[in-house]
């Protein structure tokens, strides 16, 4: 009974510290969206339930981590896809441009990193699988 006990215990306070560290990368990221697309508190609120939102998203799959790493990969590059049509709901027009470079810079990323692969020879599924590593 004591082991039974004690084992709550630690279940109990590792699983407050995992939800304390979640909250800490949510207002991080939170706060970098904030300075990076300078947002005013109505839209620096919303982009607080978008980061929730993502984080909770990303936990939810990451079992899929160890059991099927192609479609662990592939469900965490549409979590991204979807946080990043929130905030381009989210944001201003005078804040478009940031995002707008955001995106370029994305995909300047994804195309150097296809054509390195392209030279060394890899296959489709591997360049996607390297694209969607891209983080």
């Amino acid at each position: 009974m004591k082991k039974l006990t004690l084992c709550f215990f630690f279940l109990a306070l590792a699983s407050g510290l995992l939800a304390q560290n979640t909250e800490q990368e949510v207002r991080k990221a939170t706060g970098e969206a904030v300075a990076l697309y300078q947002l005013d508190e109505r839209q620096a609120e919303e982009m607080q339930v978008i980061q929730e939102r993502r984080f909770r998203n990303l936990a939810s799959i990451e079992e899929l981590r160890q059991s099927d790493y192609n479609l662990y990969l592939q469900k965490k590059n549409s979590v991204r896809e979807g946080m990043m049509a929130s905030i381009k709901r989210l944001l201003k027009e005078e804040q478009m441009e940031v995002f707008h470079q955001q995106l370029v810079d994305r995909r300047k990323k994804e195309a150097a990193v296809k054509e390195q692969l392209k030279q060394e020879g890899a296959s489709r599924q591997e360049i996607q699988i390297a694209i969607w590593e891209l983080e």
